[in-house]
C-alpha cells in the first residue's frame, strides 16, 4: 500500500511541536538533553517514576487479560522494558526539531553568490538550475498511531538552498529522530520533517520520502510516504525526478572511497614504527597531476608543524588520554606518538591548500596532446561523463572526516577533453582541505567549467560522513548527495537525466 502526499495537501501541514508526551515529562526531553538523544533513561523526578510505575501495571494487566502468567521468570520484568521501551519510542514529544535545525545553520558565500547569479523565476525553477542537497538512507523506526505497532525503514530528506544557508547534515536526521519518536504514519511523518526544515532553513523547496516496513503479526506490508514544499510541490516536478535519481545513485558507504588511507598510511599498521615517515612515491615532472598532489600531502605530512603537534598532545592530555594510548597498544607507543601522527594526518587532509590551479591546468594541456589518456566513461556527441573519483576530506564542522566518490559531466564545443588523471588530482586538490561537501561539489564544478571552456558541467557527490554515526546521531548507512549544474546542464533538463540514467 502506497501512501503519498499529494500537492494540495501540502500547503496545509502543521508541524506539531513540543506536544506533552502521555507519560513523559518534558525536563526528560528537552533538546538540550544529550542523555535523551543517545537513548538513555533518566527518570529525573517523582512524577515520572509515577508514570513508568503506572505504565507497567497496564503491561501486567495486558498480559494477564492474554492469558499469561506474569508472575514467570520471562515475564516478570517484561513490564519494565516495554515501559523503557515506550518511554524511547515516544520521546519526540515535548522534543523541538525547529530547535535542532536552528543551532545548525551555515552561511557558504560561495554558493550565495552563485545563488544571485542564478534567477529565481519559474523557468529557472522549472528547469531544476539550482544545487541539490540529499541526505539519504536515514535509518528510522516508528510507532504507528493506527495500530501501535512499529513500523521502520529508511528517510530521505533533500533541500535546495536558498541565499547560501545549508544545514548541518546530522540535523537532517535529528529531525527524523524527533519526528518519528512519536505516533506516526509515513505520510505525516514525511510532511513533518518537510515543514520543520522548510520553516526553520527558508531553501527554495523540500522533498522528503520514506519507504519501509509494517510489522505485525502477518507478511511485513510496504509502506511509502512523501511530502514536498516549494519547488519540489509543483506538478510533475523536475525536481522529484532529479531527488529519485540522487536516491538511487548506488553504492555502499564503506565502498565510496579509497581515500588517504590507502596511499600514506603504512606507518598507522600495528607492526609499524612510531616514528616512521609517511612514504608515497614522490611526482616527477613526467608523473601525472594525481601523482604530484599526492606527493604534496605527503610532504605536507613529514614536515612536523610543533604548534599543531602541541595543540594535539594537550588535548590528549585534557581527556585523560596521556596514559591510554600506553595501554590500548600494548606498551607500542605513547600519547606522543599518536599526536605525532594524528598532526601528520591533519597537515595531510588539508594539503590541497597547497596545489595551484595551474597544477591542474598544466595537465589538462597535456590531455589535449596525449590521446591514449582519453578514457571517459562514455561519449555522446559533446558529453563526456567520468564518473566514481575518488574523494576523502575532513568536515570543517566537527573535524570528523568524510569520504566518496565524485562524477563529472561535461560538454564543450573545443575539442578539449580531460583525463581521469586531471580530474581526479582537481577533486583531490579540493578534497584534502577542511571542506563541507556542499562547497566541494561546487569548486569542483566551477573549475572543469573553466577548464572546458564554460559550455556546461554537472558535478555529483556522494559521500559517507562520520558525523552521521557519531555525536549521538548514529545513523549507519545513510549518505549524502550533493549536485551542481552549470551552463547547458542547469537548464536542460534531458540532457541531466542522460547522465543520470548513465550513473545509475
Amino acid at each position: 500500500m502506497t501512501t503519498t502526499m499529494s500537492c494540495d495537501d501540502t500547503a496545509q501541514v502543521v508541524v506539531r511541536l513540543d506536544d506533552d508526551a502521555p507519560w513523559m515529562s518534558k525536563a526528560s526531553t528537552s533538546e538540550g538533553d544529550e542523555s535523551v538523544e543517545m537513548g538513555e533513561n533518566t527518570d529525573s523526578d517523582a512524577n515520572e517514576l509515577g508514570r513508568r510505575a503506572r505504565v507497567e501495571e497496564c503491561v501486567r494487566d495486558i498480559l494477564h487479560g492474554l492469558g499469561e502468567d506474569v508472575a514467570r521468570e520471562g515475564l516478570l520484568d517484561t513490564p519494565k522494558r516495554v515501559a523503557k521501551a515506550l518511554t524511547f519510542a515516544m520521546r519526540g514529544y515535548g522534543a523541538s526539531a525547529t530547535a535542532a535545525l536552528g543551532t545548525a545553520l551555515f552561511h557558504e558565500e560561495n554558493l550565495a553568490s552563485a545563488n544571485a547569479s542564478v534567477s529565481e523565476s519559474a523557468d529557472a525553477l522549472a528547469n531544476g538550475t539550482h544545487d541539490i542537497v540529499l541526505v539519504r538512507d536515514i535509518p528510522v523506526f516508528s510507532t504507528c498511531a493506527k495500530t501501535f505497532m512499529p513500523f521502520y525503514g529508511v528517510i530521505h530528506v533533500g533541500y535546495v538552498p536558498k541565499d547560501g544557508v545549508i544545514v548541518g547534515l546530522s540535523k537532517l536526521a535529528r529531525v527524523a529522530e524527533v519526528y518519528a519518536r512519536r505516533l506516526q504514519t509515513p505520510s505525516a511523518l514525511t510532511m513533518d520533517v518537510a515543514q520543520a526544515l522548510h520553516d526553520v532553513a527558508s531553501p527554495l523547496g523540500v522533498g522528503v520520502a520514506f519507504t519501509g516496513m509494517q510489522l505485525g503479526p502477518f507478511a511485513p506490508r510496504r509502506l511509502e510516504g512523501r511530502a514536498s514544499t516549494g519547488c519540489f510541490a509543483t506538478t510533475n516536478s523536475v525536481w522529484w525526478h532529479e531527488f529519485q535519481a540522487m536516491v538511487a545513485l548506488g553504492g555502499e558507504p564503506s565502498d565510496l572511497s579509497r581515500g588517504v588511507w590507502g596511499d600514506m598510511c603504512g606507518v598507522c599498521d600495528d607492526g609499524a614504527n612510531a616514528d616512521a615517515a609517511f612514504v608515497v612515491n614522490t611526482a616527477s615532472a613526467s608523473d601525472g597531476a594525481e601523482a604530484a598532489v599526492d606527493a604534496t600531502a605527503t610532504q605536507a605530512a613529514n614536515d612536523t608543524n610543533e604548534a599543531v603537534y602541541n595543540g594535539v598532545l594537550r588535548l590528549l592530555c585534557t581527556l585523560d588520554l596521556n596514559t591510554r594510548v600506553h595501554e590500548a597498544t600494548g606498551g607500542k607507543m605513547t600519547a606522543e606518538d599518536t599526536a605525532r601522527r594524528f598532526s601528520s594526518l591533519l597537515a595531510a587532509m588539508r594539503s590541497g591548500n597547497l596545489v595551484p590551479f595551474s597544477r591542474i591546468e598544466k595537465s589538462a594541456r597535456g590531455d589535449a596532446r596525449d590521446a591514449s589518456l582519453m578514457k571517459s566513461d562514455f561519449v555522446d556527441g559533446e558529453v563526456r561523463v567520468m564518473s566514481d573519483l575518488h574523494m576523502s576530506t575532513v568536515c570543517e564542522h566537527h573535524l570528523l572526516p568524510f569520504h566518496g566518490t565524485v562524477s563529472v559531466a561535461y560538454c564543450s564545443t573545443t575539442a578539449v577533453t580531460l583525463s581521469r588523471d586531471t580530474l581526479q588530482a582537481l577533486v583531490s586538490r579540493h578534497s584534502r582541505r577542511l571542506q563541507v561537501q556542499e562547497r566541494l561539489t561546487r569548486d569542483v564544478a566551477e573549475e572543469v567549467y573553466a577548464l572546458t571552456g564554460g559550455v556546461g558541467v554537472m558535478v555529483a557527490a556522494r559521500a559517507a560522513h562520520l558525523c552521521m554515526v557519531s555525536r549521538g546521531v548514529e545513523k549507519p548507512g545513510s549518505s549524502t548527495c550533493t549536485v551542481t549544474k552549470l551552463g547547458r546542464f542547469a537548464c536542460e533538463p534531458k540532457l541531466r537525466s542522460e547522465v543520470w540514467e548513465r550513473l545509475i
